[in-house]
């Protein structure tokens, strides 16, 4: 593929040069058992497509070439796959097209992988976090005042840590804005985070005054997730003055969902009062050009009468800012029991898989709706867009080159002590807020460990996760990271790839859901276009 052609475009197999080898170097990797790793099969109703690990390519196939590819990847052993492409491919000269068309895309030639690598995780390491810092995460407070079913901070769930009566002091939290201005760029981020951040209400405005005061020369943005049960007009009302201010909205849907696990430590459901805190920030931003967004929690039971009625629920809300944008995902894995509904999907050939895992009620129900709607964005709230959008941006913007290079990133992680940077209530420093029990690299007061860093989140991590990652033919689009992957003692890599089959299996849906709409109804993804990537 030139560089000049486009990354969505889909290539079609055709004779290009003339070339006798290449099925025998196919034969030899599936001998060796190094062919799976190299890419991967699937299908639309449309067409058949080939994902190539070295190149990222993804390529339709027509019958003759999906023939062919099928049998070596399906059938168990090399006679049969010799028998298969003598018997169904009747003319060498299909096959040799085959072979110029393996040859000239560079395909089935991903290196083998020895580690994971990217610049800033080795050589950049410390100047990309002593210099370039993006975010800084402060837990204002290990208290709630609610007690949602399906937190992982609760007492009955192993996750994370529990809830504590800690709050961040004054010292602590002026020590965080000073080493952020210290470390960070020309743009940096400060959120906060709990419990509830808005139980240290008067913590959280002095360290956004204060920011602004000693970091008057960046760009600064500020963030945080609130349950709005706290919500005053005069809170509201500020975090609507202060510039380039986002906030998330915890709200699941309806009454009878957000009561059935959004509740208080007496058990009193928190829709009410929630409610009256959305309409008293969306009034106060609708005068600004801050953010406001709203994430809803999916837990049991999983049953698209449930997802219908949460869709309903926010598309009728008439005082929201135009454009909110509404995000839906499952409660954290552990945290909640599974229901029976999974159960039936299983019986269902349809969405049956050998995996357990796999199913996901949540994303067959977000495909519907995407296969039933003339646009993804729609002037409706809707709670599917944004996590579609993401999904087929991540297609779309894929490691896509010509010829292979033997870089294999790190997963999905960011740079630990970089892209983010969590303060805990005591100063001590954490990889993000979603890493939960994991070791520490570092305190407000003495600094980044980095010692700690490159033992845990380097060296360890990318050990641990090889010997799965050089057989895996989704590495260069996988999106795992350090998150639920660690205890205190360190990188936990049995945890991590027990995952990596239900991701594989994310990963291919996504792959053919953006394909799809390519085939069908390319203009839905004109949106693409319009975002950028860093």
């Amino acid at each position: 593929m030139n560089s000049h052609i486009p990354k969505n475009e889909v290539m079609v197999m055709s004779s290009l040069f003339k070339t006798h080898d290449e099925m025998t170097r196919l034969f030899k990797l599936k001998l060796h058992n190094k062919l799976d790793r190299m890419g991967k099969l699937f299908t639309t109703d449309l067409n058949n497509y080939f994902y190539d690990t070295g190149t990222g390519k993804v390529l339709v196939l027509d019958d003759d070439s999906f023939k062919i590819m099928n049998a070596l990847f399906n059938l168990k052993d090399m006679l049969s796959v010799e028998q298969m492409v003598i018997q169904e491919i009747a003319s060498k000269d299909k096959i040799i097209d085959f072979e110029n068309t393996v040859r000239a895309e560079h395909l089935f030639l991903a290196p083998e992988l020895d580690r994971l690598y990217s610049y800033d995780h080795y050589e950049g390491l410390k100047d990309r976090i002593n210099e370039g810092l993006e975010q800084i995460i402060l837990e204002l407070t290990g208290r709630c005042n609610l007690r949602c079913g399906y937190c992982i901070y609760n007492d009955d769930c192993d996750l994370n840590r529990n809830f504590h009566q800690d709050d961040m002091s004054l010292e602590i939290a002026k020590a965080a804005v000073e080493y952020t201005a210290k470390h960070s760029r020309e743009e940096v981020a400060v959120t906060f985070y709990g419990g509830e951040p808005l139980l240290k209400f008067d913590l959280l405005k002095w360290v956004i005054e204060y920011s602004r005061q000693i970091m008057r020369d960046k760009k600064l943005t500020f963030s945080l997730t609130t349950n709005m049960t706290l919500v005053t007009k005069e809170i509201a009302e500020y975090f609507a003055s202060v510039p380039n201010l986002s906030l998330v909205c915890s709200m699941d849907g309806p009454e009878y969902v957000q009561d059935s696990y959004r509740k208080y430590a007496n058990g009193k459901g928190s829709f009410s009062r929630a409610f009256q805190g959305l309409k008293l920030l969306a009034e106060a931003f609708s005068a600004s050009q801050n953010v406001l967004s709203i994430n809803a929690v999916f837990a049991p039971p999983y049953t698209y009468d449930k997802l219908n009625d949460i869709n309903s629920f926010f598309a009728e809300i008439d005082f929201l800012p135009k454009h909110t944008e509404i995000t839906i995902g499952y409660a954290s894995k552990g945290s909640v029991e599974e229901d029976e509904y999974i159960a039936e999907l299983h019986q269902n050939p349809k969405y049956s898989h050998n995996n357990e895992n796999i199913v996901s009620p949540l994303w067959i129900w977000m495909k519907k709706q995407v296969e039933s709607h003339s646009a993804i964005r729609s002037d409706k709230n809707n709670v599917y867009s944004s996590s579609i959008e993401r999904t087929l941006n991540r297609v779309e913007n894929r490691f896509l080159t010509d010829e292979p290079r033997n870089i294999f990133p790190f997963n999905g992680c960011c740079v630990p002590g970089a892209r983010r940077l969590y303060v805990s209530t005591t100063g001590e420093l954490f990889v993000c807020e979603r890493v939960g029990n994991s070791p520490s690299i570092g305190h407000v007061f003495t600094g980044i460990n980095f010692d700690n860093i490159q033992k845990y989140y380097v060296q360890d991590y990318s050990d641990g996760s090889i010997e799965q990652c050089k057989n895996c033919w989704a590495v260069r689009l996988c999106n795992t990271c350090y998150a639920a992957n660690f205890t205190q003692e360190g990188f936990d890599s049995k945890n991590k790839n027990m995952k990596c089959e239900a991701l594989r299996h994310s990963l291919l849906s996504e792959l053919a859901l953006y394909h799809s709409i390519r085939e069908i109804t390319p203009e839905k993804l004109n949106f693409l276009e319009d975002i950028e990537v860093y």
